[in-house]
């Protein structure tokens, strides 16, 4: 009786919001970042997260860190990016689970070259 007591409280804090760290790889390119919003998609498609921050021209730093409070678990992470040049999305899948997830976004933001 005590075990499964313990393996359903086991199950029901994988399932409460704890804090997260997502960290947003800029890169060299970071000076041309002056916003950054964040949604956290999760399976059942709804919105469970977003923030944004906005940035000072030539302010924005290489690595941009957010912790929001999520359920571990798998999310679509929708990032857009507002630069110089205007908005850029970039979506990715990631699995929260109380560590640090790096996603590196340096190739969205490398300059765009004319076909």
């Amino acid at each position: 009786m005590l075990g499964s007591g313990a393996l359903i409280a086991a199950y029901l804090a994988s399932k409460s919001p704890r804090d997260q760290h997502l960290r947003l790889v800029l890169g060299p390119q970071a000076a041309d970042v002056t916003g950054v919003e964040i949604q956290y998609v999760a399976e059942d498609g709804d919105v469970a997260r977003d923030a944004r921050m906005t940035f000072a021209p030539g302010e924005a730093p290489r690595v941009v860190s957010h912790e929001p409070q999520l359920a571990d678990g798998d999310y679509r992470v929708r990032i857009d990016l507002d630069t110089r040049e205007g908005r850029r999305t970039v979506e990715r899948r990631v699995t929260l689970g109380g560590g640090t997830t790096q996603v590196d976004l340096t190739t969205a933001l490398s300059p765009r070259t004319a076909p």
